[in-house]
C-alpha cells in the first residue's frame, strides 16, 4: 500500500470519525439496521462469514451524506445481532482504474484468503436532465444523487483486492484490473456489480449485470480458477425489456435445491425468477416477480453462510429530499438479515434470520386482542419508535383490519397497515405520519390471497424512521416514515365492517452498536 493511498484511507476514516458525534442522536436514526457510523451508505457489498465473524461491506461516500465516489465501508458481527464498525475497506485511487469508485461486489475466501472483487469505475460525468451542455462542460461526481441526474459512467473493468489481517486493511491487486473489458461483439449497456460462487468443478464462477442494446437486461456469467483468470462463458439469461428493463444491477444467483434464484436490480424495483439452471444458463418457470412491496429497497446482496441458509440484505434509501439528508448527516441503511427459502410447493419464502430475537427487550404486550367496529384496543399502552410488533389474526369477518403505530395522543400523525380481507390487498398508508414538508408519503400496496383456512401473520419491525413489514413468510414492505412530533409513540389495533381475534405480542428492540441509542 502507497503512503498516498494510505493517506486517502486516513483521511476517509477521519471524515466518519468527526461526523459520527454529531448523528448519533438524531431521533430518526435508525438503531438496529446496519449502515454507516455517518455520511453517505447504499448498496450491500459482500456479505460474508469468515474466522468467527459475518462481515458485511457496502458502498460508502465518508465525506458527505450524498452520492459521490464509491468506496466499501465494514462492519462485522460474531453473532449478526452486536456490530461494530471497521476501518474503511477500500477508497478511489485517483487517476487510476478505480479512480471515480469502487464500485458495488463480492467477497470470498479462496485458499484461506479473503478476496474482494468489485467494479473499478475510472471517470463518470453527471448533468441534470434539464441541462442541454456539451459533455465537456458536464457536471463532474460528487455533485448530485443520480435519481435527479443523468448518470454517464465510463471505463468499468472488474478489480481484486485480498486482506491478511482479518479483512481490517485491504490490498489492492497487482494485477487489477483483472477484467479490463468487457466481452467482445457485445454491445453492452453497464458492467458492473460482479457476484461470486463456487461448483462442484472446483471453480468460480461470476454473474456481472449489464444490458445488450436493442434486447434487454443481462446477466453476464463467467468462470475462473484462480479469481484472477477469466472466462466469459455465455449471458446466464436475457431480461424481456417490457418485463425487466434495458439493464441490470446487482445480480444475484441463489441456489435453494429444488429451483435456483435470478435476482435483478433494473434501476427501479428489483425483481426475480425462480427457475432452472442447466448447462450455465437459467431457464425461468414464469414471470419476474417483485422482491419488495416497500418504495426504498434496492441492490438486495446474499449469501450462503455455513449452515447452508440463505440470507439477503438490501439497500434502505431515503424518502426525504436531498436536502433534508445531506443537512442531517446521515443518508440510509440496510434491512434487517432476510432468509430466504423455498416452501414444499416450490414458492418462494421470506422471513426474518432467527437472530433478530435476540434484540428483543422484555415484552410490552402479549395477549389474544378482540376488536369490533368501533372499538379500538390500544395493546395496553405499548409505545416505541423501536418495536417489533407480531399480530396473528386467530379469526376475522371483518371488511378490514388496521394496525396503527407512531400515533400521537391526539391521533393526528400516526402510520398504519391495514389489510383489506375483501380485496386481499395489504396496504402501508403514510398520509398522516408526518408534517415535515415534502417527505413521500404515497401508500405502498400489494396483494397478498389467503389460502383457505390460512390466517394473516404480521410481523413489522419499526426502527424510528425505518419500516419492515413482514406478511406470511411470503412477501416483505420495506418503507420509511419520518415522525415530526416526539409524543408520535401509541400504538392500536381496530377493524372495519364487524370483528376480528388477534394475537399481539410487542417488544422494544435493542440497538446493535452495543450503545442505547
Amino acid at each position: 500500500m502507497s503512503d498516498s493511498y494510505a493517506q486517502t484511507l486516513a483521511e476517509a476514516n477521519r471524515a466518519v470519525a468527526d461526523a459520527a458525534a454529531v448523528v448519533a442522536t438524531d431521533r430518526q436514526r435508525p438503531s438496529y439496521h446496519l449502515m454507516t457510523a455517518a455520511n453517505w451508505i447504499n448498496d450491500p457489498n459482500g456479505p460474508v462469514y469468515h474466522d468467527g465473524y459475518w462481515h458485511m461491506f457496502f458502498q460508502h461516500n465518508p465525506y458527505v451524506a450524498d452520492f459521490g465516489p464509491m468506496g466499501w465501508g465494514h462492519v462485522r458481527s460474531p453473532d449478526l445481532v452486536r456490530w461494530e464498525h471497521c476501518p474503511i475497506a477500500i477508497m478511489p485511487t485517483p487517476g487510476s482504474y478505480d479512480g471515480a469508485g469502487c464500485w458495488s461486489g463480492s467477497v470470498v475466501i479462496q485458499d484461506g484468503l479473503p478476496h474482494m472483487m468489485y467494479s473499478g469505475v475510472a471517470d463518470m460525468t453527471l448533468w441534470s436532465v434539464e441541462d442541454d451542455i456539451p459533455p465537456s462542460d458536464r457536471q463532474r461526481i460528487p455533485q448530485g444523487y443520480y435519481d435527479e441526474f443523468l448518470l454517464e459512467i465510463d471505463q468499468e473493468t472488474q478489480c481484486i483486492a485480498t486482506s491478511r489481517d482479518g479483512m481490517q486493511t485491504w490490498d489492492k491487486h497487482a494485477a487489477n484490473p483483472v477484467i479490463p473489458a468487457t466481452p467482445p461483439g457485445l454491445d453492452l449497456i453497464g458492467f458492473r456489480d460482479p457476484f461470486l460462487w463456487k461448483e462442484g468443478d472446483g471453480r468460480w464462477y461470476m454473474l456481472l449485470g449489464s444490458g445488450i442494446k436493442g434486447r434487454g437486461g443481462v446477466a453476464l456469467l463467467y468462470r475462473s480458477p484462480d479469481l484472477l483468470e477469466w472466462e466469459y462463458l455465455n449471458p446466464l439469461y436475457i431480461g424481456d425489456p417490457a418485463e425487466s428493463g434495458i439493464n441490470w444491477e446487482c445480480p444475484n444467483f441463489l441456489d435453494l435445491g429444488a429451483k435456483h434464484m435470478l435476482v435483478v436490480s433494473p434501476h427501479g424495483r428489483p425483481i426475480y425468477w425462480l427457475g432452472q439452471y442447466v448447462e450455465r444458463a437459467f431457464q425461468p418457470a414464469g414471470a419476474a416477480r417483485r422482491l419488495d412491496w416497500g418504495d426504498v429497497f434496492y441492490a438486495p446482496n446474499s449469501l450462503c453462510d455455513p449452515a447452508g441458509r440463505w440470507l439477503m440484505w438490501g439497500w434502505v434509501r431515503e424518502a426525504r429530499p436531498r436536502d433534508q439528508y445531506a443537512a442531517a448527516g446521515w443518508a440510509s441503511c440496510l434491512t434487517l438479515p432476510r432468509e430466504i427459502t423455498l416452501d414444499a410447493a416450490g414458492e418462494l419464502r421470506v422471513k426474518p434470520a432467527a437472530e433478530m430475537k435476540m434484540l428483543r427487550g422484555e415484552s410490552l404486550f402479549a395477549d389474544l386482542v378482540e376488536v369490533s367496529e368501533g372499538n379500538t384496543h390500544l395493546l395496553g399502552g405499548a409505545r416505541g419508535d423501536r418495536l417489533e410488533i407480531s399480530c396473528r389474526v386467530e379469526s376475522a369477518d371483518c371488511e378490514a383490519l388496521r394496525i396503527r403505530f407512531r400515533q400521537s395522543p391526539d391521533g393526528e400523525q400516526f402510520t398504519e397497515l391495514v389489510y383489506d380481507f375483501r380485496a386481499s390487498t395489504l396496504r402501508l398508508l403514510r398520509e398522516q405520519s408526518t408534517d415535515t414538508a415534502a417527505v413521500t408519503v404515497a401508500p405502498c400496496e400489494c396483494q397478498l390471497v389467503l389460502g383457505a383456512g390460512e390466517a394473516l401473520d404480521l410481523t413489522i419491525y419499526l426502527d424510528n424512521s425505518v419500516v419492515e413489514v413482514y406478511a406470511n413468510e411470503r412477501l416483505t414492505m420495506t418503507s420509511r416514515i419520518y415522525p415530526s412530533r416526539v409524543d408520535a409513540q401509541g400504538l392500536s389495533l381496530d377493524c372495519s365492517g364487524g370483528s376480528a381475534k388477534a394475537h399481539v405480542a410487542i417488544w422494544p428492540m435493542a440497538s446493535i452498536w452495543g450503545d442505547t441509542r
